[in-house]
């Protein structure tokens, strides 16, 4: 893979001053999983819905990158209130991937059963990742609420966050 598209990417992450960081890492590696477990699965729906989290996610590398680079730019103008709500909006993107790698890790779980022993180190990769790329978002979305100090907002995230930890398998 050497010259690939994923060393392009991680040369940027790894750039000093690219908007690339935890946001869109988070979604690639939400990404992986949905991708290693989608190549498991039997049932055509449940690899239909892998498959819409995997190129959402894919989606939200970029987005993350654009979204939180508007924010930093709000802080900028000296205006609390874009600032406000560009970082509510850069919030929502960690948010995303957050619900989507606990659907990942919850379809991974509920595949263990049906997966012969030789494939369970795929699955049990795939749930790592998903683990991974959820406690990653989980510190971004704590960090932007801390930032914006806004108590409403902050219990509205944190009960999404607490639904999006139940997710359906099917």
């Amino acid at each position: 893979m050497h010259g690939s598209v994923i060393e392009g990417f991680l040369e940027q992450v790894a750039r000093r001053g690219s908007w690339f960081g935890g946001g869109s890492v988070a979604a690639l590696g939400a990404a992986m999983a949905a991708a290693l477990l989608e190549k498991l699965i039997t049932d055509a729906a449940t690899a239909r819905r892998l498959k819409r989290i995997r190129r959402r996610c894919v989606a939200l590398i970029d987005h993350d990158a654009a979204t939180f680079s508007r924010a930093i730019a709000a802080t900028r103008t000296g205006r609390r209130r874009d600032f406000t709500r560009a970082l509510k909006r850069a919030t929502e993107v960690p948010y995303q991937v957050f619900a989507d790698a606990h659907a990942i890790r919850a379809i991974g779980r509920a595949t263990r059963q049906a997966i012969k022993p030789r494939f369970q180190s795929d699955v049990r990769c795939a749930v790592a990742l998903a683990e991974a790329a959820a406690r990653s978002s989980e510190t971004l979305i704590r960090t932007n609420l801390t930032w914006l100090k806004d108590r409403a907002y902050t219990a509205h995230m944190s009960r999404r966050l607490r639904k999006a930890c139940r997710p359906h398998v099917g």
